[in-house]
Formats: C-alpha cells, structure tokens, sequence
C-alpha cells in the first residue's frame, strides 16, 4: 500500500468516526432542548432524536412529523434552536 493510499484511508476513518451521528431516546436528550422542542413544536410526532459531533459540541437533532410533513429541527446542548430542515 501507497503512502498516500494509507494517508487517504486514514483520513477516512477520522471522519467517519468524527462525523457519526447516534440515535438516543428522548430520555437521554438534555431536559433544555426537549422543553424548546415541546414548546416550538407542540403537534409534533412520532419524534425520534439523534445526536451529532460538531466542532467538539453535541448537537441534537429532532426528526418528526407535523401538520403531515417530516421536519428535523437542529438545537444546542443549552437548548437553543439552530435551524430547521
């Protein structure tokens, strides 16, 4: 194997493992953002939480349903709304 070759593989590996995302139960979501969450989104469903890695912070991502469409909603560990997709 190259020098490159086991440079690029390397590099592949931090990321994926820098980059992955895990799905957590609402229980295990800082009570913060779940409030923020209730109260943004009070018709949301069938929710399931993930939390990803960013720039050394935890963020917490929302995937639900509401008046019929699927939305995901991105918040700070301290509860504060990022954005919604």
């Amino acid at each position: 194997m190259t020098k490159s070759m086991f440079l690029s593989f390397i590099f592949t590996i931090i990321m994926a493992v820098s980059c992955s995302d895990d799905k957590i139960s609402e229980d295990k979501v800082p009570g913060a953002v779940v409030s923020t969450f209730k109260a943004k989104y009070p018709s949301a469903s069938d929710t399931k939480w993930i939390t990803e890695k960013k720039d050394n912070k935890t963020l917490y991502e929302a995937q639900f349903k509401s008046g019929g469409k699927e939305i995901e909603a991105e918040f700070n560990e301290d509860g504060s709304f990022i954005q919604e997709d």
